[in-house]
């Protein structure tokens, strides 16, 4: 069996998704990397490195076409969608799976897609069987 443990993404400013991601989601800092232009953090299984990214800047792809995309599993969306309001952050949908708009007074019921910093896609949902395969 192989399990995923590792995940680095490219950031236009490295330390505000350092902010997004520990107060959204509250991974934890772990380190700097030795040269200083990339930050490690984890949610205790998997390590998570943004990267400085100081190229030209990247097209945003419209939700369905966008560049990144990945789910988490949070243990109370509520609280999650409280933080992710508090931060600023933009949900771009009220439900993974049937795209539903988002209506900001009212927290979805089962999940909502939320854009970190730099535009990239996160799924999130409290159903831990929310992706085929996935059983915790």
């Amino acid at each position: 069996m192989t399990l995923l443990r590792h995940f680095a993404m490219r950031c236009s400013d490295m330390e505000r998704s350092r902010d997004f991601y520990e107060k959204v989601f509250l991974f934890q800092f772990v380190g700097y990397r030795p040269a200083g232009d990339s930050i490690d953090l984890s949610d205790g299984v998997n390590n998570i490195t943004l990267l400085q990214y100081s190229g030209p800047p990247r097209q945003q792809a419209e939700e369905g076409a966008e560049f990144i995309h990945f789910g988490v599993i949070v243990d109370h969306l509520e609280s999650c969608w409280k933080r992710c309001l508090d931060w600023g952050a933009t949900i771009s949908r009220g439900d993974v799976k049937d795209r539903t708009e988002v209506d900001r007074d009212f927290v979805p019921q089962r999940s909502f897609k939320v854009l970190d910093p730099d535009g990239n896609v996160i799924d999130v949902t409290a159903d831990r069987f929310e992706w085929r395969g996935v059983t915790t």
